[in-house]
């Protein structure tokens, strides 16, 4: 079902509850108690159960929130238009609305009880979805580990009858700057979509300023539904300044290299359709969904899909750099944890997958390799194996998939982590660090790690993070790494890491990005979603 048609159906359903609902009855609260003393209630041909419904209802003495000797209370009217208005925050009316028809069928005050219990079911499923999302992070993607929030039934529902349903969603909604302007810019997309969206433009050669064509003129006409103005000319099909001009602008707001020629990467971005725009936009409001509530007062966020860091100090942003993310295939995984010390000058232990698959290659054929890159080999894991010699040892012997040995890379201006890792330990073995091949960060696309994050600018970084959090002098750093040392330096304060993946993203100046979908999670989640 497309977005424009789930709409439409919502706008209808919310029509008939608010017409039908006036000639609702209220459940007395001896009825509402019968009701909550059954494993399940049953409204409109929807079963649901009543057992974290039941301490907010007797502490309440049973009364009902939503429904009055008039039909709907004021919170239920008030509830009735917060699930209509879901589809705000791209999620589907229909979900909870169509659990609620059949107000025609509210004839006696057994029915307006089942109704109150079907209406905190659906305001407590709706509050769920709005705090901690919709879809089940671990399941769309075994990369995602993110905890499940706990609904809290009893403080929502007391929240609501108190406050209303309104200030309470609102205070379930993630709070970050990001989802509320997301939410705005879903809209805004909607509103494009529903006037009609823009057209695809026709395969053809790339499109240079100076160029005449056909698709010039489609290129024109794709921009200028999107709100680009000042496009109109008398000469559509020639490809002036003024498209030039226009084209930068939607190239650097794709994550395109913005200079201006239209080949495949920007027609592709042109050519995705306002409705998957709107998708995905739902897809990015609901992976704000599944973040922690408090992404702490300090914090750095990593935006996989933007490939770049974010360094937050209360609600501003003190620092941004570039980053390089894992390949398709090693992808990063998204968690959140708290970085809690940096070691200077490190050493490398490649895990046995590398071993295998890259190093072994690389020395059957150069036996020097290990011995020029500043490795050490070692006959097993325990902290007391044996350093051997690797010039002593049978690589043809050695299998990729069964590789025995430790392989450990020294500090180094060559070390695969380059001068600085900053460490949180995590089953992902994953982590921030520095590389000796800091050209990457000059790519529009930086996926190339295994799956750590490698951080622009690292020793940088360092003094920064250890201004803001304490634990060593920042000025000591230019000092440790002189020295050659491996040393580790505890941070005072650990602080809150977040290894995120937006393809929508609002910035500094309010304009709204679009990033290519990597990892290809966002088409995992849409199928949940949609």
């Amino acid at each position: 079902m497309s977005h424009r048609t789930i709409l439409r159906a919502a706008i209808g359903a919310v029509s008939i509850a608010a017409m039908t609902a006036l000639s609702a009855k209220a459940g007395t609260p001896e009825q509402v108690s019968a009701y909550l003393e059954r494993n399940t209630v049953e409204w409109s041909g929807r079963s649901f159960p009543t057992e974290r419904l039941r301490a907010s209802y007797e502490a309440r003495a049973f009364n009902p929130i939503w429904t009055s000797g008039s039909g709907l209370s004021e919170a239920g009217r008030s509830l009735i238009d917060e699930i209509s208005n879901s589809y705000r925050d791209g999620l589907d009316p229909l979900e909870y609305l169509g659990g609620l028809r059949g107000f025609n069928e509210v004839s006696s005050e057994n029915d307006a009880a089942r109704l109150e219990l079907a209406l905190s079911h659906a305001f407590l499923t709706l509050g769920r979805d709005l705090y901690s999302g919709l879809t089940t992070p671990s399941v769309t993607d075994p990369n995602i580990v993110i905890k499940p929030k706990t609904v809290n039934a009893q403080q929502w529902l007391e929240g609501a009858a108190e406050n209303g349903p309104k200030e309470m969603l609102r205070a379930l909604r993630p709070n970050h700057p990001q989802y509320g302007q997301l939410r705005q810019m879903l809209a805004g997309y909607r509103a494009l979509l529903l006037r009609g969206g823009w057209n695809p433009i026709d395969a053809g050669e790339t499109l240079k300023p100076g160029m005449t064509s056909p698709r010039v003129s489609q290129m024109r006409d794709n921009l200028s539904a999107r709100g680009y103005d000042a496009l109109q000319t008398d000469q559509p099909d020639f490809y002036d300044d003024g498209l030039k001009e226009a084209l930068m602008h939607f190239q650097k707001r794709h994550g395109l290299s913005a200079d201006g020629v239209a080949g495949p990467q920007t027609f592709g971005a042109l050519n995705v359709s306002a409705e998957e725009r709107v998708r995905q936009l739902a897809i990015n409001l609901e992976r704000w969904r599944w973040l922690p509530r408090q992404l702490g007062r300090r914090h750095i966020l990593v935006n996989q899909a933007g490939f770049e860091l974010f360094m937050v100090d209360g609600r501003k942003t003190v620092d941004r750099r570039r980053v390089i993310v894992g390949k398709p295939f090693h992808q990063s995984p998204m968690f959140s944890d708290k970085i809690s010390y940096s070691e200077f000058n490190p050493t490398w232990t490649v895990p046995t997958s590398i071993a295998g698959r890259v190093l072994l290659p690389k020395v059957l054929k150069n036996p020097a390799y290990l011995v020029e890159n500043n490795y050490k080999l070692y006959r097993g894991w325990g902290a007391n194996s044996a350093e051997l010699n690797p010039y002593a040892v049978d690589w043809s012997a050695v299998s990729a998939t069964k590789f025995p040995y430790r392989v450990v890379q020294q500090p180094g201006k060559n070390n695969s982590l380059g001068q600085v890792k900053f460490m949180f330990p995590n089953k992902f073995a994953v982590y921030l660090h520095d590389t000796p091949s800091r050209n990457l960060f000059s790519r529009s696309s930086r996926t190339f790690s295994s799956g750590c994050i490698r951080v622009e600018k690292p020793l940088d970084f360092a003094r920064k993070i250890y201004e803001m959090q304490g634990g060593m002098d920042p000025s000591k750093v230019d000092s440790i790494i002189s020295s050659k040392k491996r040393t580790r330096v505890n941070l005072k304060e650990k602080l809150p890491v977040h290894l995120a993946y937006f393809t929508a993203w609002i910035d500094d100046n309010g304009v709204p990005l679009f990033f290519d979908d990597v990892y290809e999670r966002d088409r995992l989640v849409g199928r949940y979603l949609f």
